[in-house]
């Protein structure tokens, strides 16, 4: 693909980058916008010169292009869907942005799933990709604040939750898998300022990836600490992390649990299971990596891209990500359709950023603030294993 002159890029350096950024979005009050950015550097695509959504089922996929809307049933699978479009858009001038909710993943396996109200699978070619220019939307006196904070009951669903982990023990101790990521959702009491959550929330993160969407009604901020794929130039490459521990800049507590990380069997053994299989390279096993406030063992896997496959076979490999959902896989998938009584929507799926059809961003949807037509919420689990405790 040729990006033409339309589509600049932020490069790192300016201090009120993220400032710019936040306020830019803050002034698009109907465009649907895509922002992402990956190693200091913004993209942002906004408004919707076409786009593809897919049902929460996966059974219909509606086409949009010039106000106009055309559905299809989808005969073929989802997979043909996403081709199709990435195609016939190979040399729109833009890269192409989306995501993909969770119950893909479900659906790719033949896994029952009860349908939530997002879209299974959205993908959007901006009208504008605006990356260095923010002058143009931005005048240099304007900022954006950050709205207070609010207060959460973070003890929603807590009993439900720790039946679901106590399920999933007693599944361990029958042999039926050995890991496994339950999970649930806690609701705000109120509509949240997504473009003021951007800000402040990057202010204080130190993701792999961050994002910030509006898609039709729904809307998602989020700052992705695991990278679930990348490809550029035939190399795929996968960062995935396991095992969690606070991180205090420059205190004894902090080097005392970055210790315990690599000396802690459960957290090896989720990364051993994880990484020496087939003929990929491991090109970092089990490095701490800070992610602001936290600590993560993270591992890099890296391979070439087979020529008679795609990016679209290699995300349907990757997705969902183990560190996600559990080992092995399919049996860890299952459970969590089994165990779960809500849909996980976004949660916790994947953000994309498509340059063209080779060269693929795929971020994981963790620490994510979600709002749709109801109220916003956010969502999160921990990985369960045979050493794991309910409570």
């Amino acid at each position: 693909m040729t990006v033409l002159p339309t589509s600049t890029i932020l490069r790192p350096g300016p201090p009120d980058a993220l400032q710019r950024v936040a306020t830019a979005l803050s002034k698009l009050k109907s465009d649907d916008y895509y922002a992402y950015e990956r190693t200091g550097i913004w993209y942002l695509g906004i408004g919707n010169r076409s786009s593809v959504t897919t049902d929460s089922e996966g059974r219909d996929a509606t086409f949009s292009a010039n106000g106009k809307d055309e559905v299809r049933c989808i005969d073929g699978g989802v997979s043909d869907v996403v081709r199709e479009y990435i195609s016939a858009n190979k040399d729109c001038a833009t890269r192409i942005y989306g995501y993909v909710g969770f119950s893909y993943a479900l659906l790719l396996r033949d896994i029952p799933h009860t349908a939530g109200k997002w879209p299974m699978l959205s993908l959007m070619v901006p009208r504008t990709e605006i990356m260095e220019e923010l002058c143009v939307l931005v005048n240099d006196d304007t900022c954006i604040n950050p709205s207070p904070g609010l207060a959460l009951d973070t003890n929603t669903r807590e009993a439900e939750y720790v039946e679901q982990v106590e399920a999933a023990l007693a599944d361990i101790r029958a042999a039926k898998y050995r890991k496994v990521i339950p999970c649930r959702a806690v609701s705000l009491p109120c509509r949240v300022d997504m473009p003021a959550t951007l800000l402040c929330g990057r202010q204080h993160n130190n993701p792999a990836r961050s994002f910030c969407l509006r898609h039709g009604s729904n809307q998602a901020t989020g700052f992705s600490p695991e990278l679930v794929m990348s490809l550029r130039g035939g190399k795929l490459t996968t960062e995935p992390l396991a095992g969690t521990r606070s991180q205090e800049e420059a205190s004894d507590e902090s080097k005392r649990l970055k210790e315990a990380l690599l000396s802690d069997l459960k957290e090896i053994v989720e990364h051993v299971l994880l990484c020496c299989h087939g003929t990929v390279v491991v090109d970092d096993l089990m490095s701490v990596r800070p992610r602001g406030s936290v600590q993560h063992l993270g591992s890099s896997v890296s391979g070439t891209l087979s020529p008679d496959k795609d990016a679209w076979d290699a995300f349907n490999i990757l997705f969902h990500s183990i560190t996600a959902t559990g080992i092995p896989k399919q049996a860890a998938l299952e459970s969590i359709g089994r165990l779960e009584k809500h849909p996980r929507e976004l949660y916790p799926g994947a953000i994309l950023l498509i340059e063209d059809p080779e060269t693929w961003d795929v971020a994981l949807v963790l620490r994510t603030l979600f709002q749709g037509q109801e109220m916003p919420w956010i969502q999160a689990g921990a990985g369960i294993v045979a050493q794991s405790s309910p409570v």
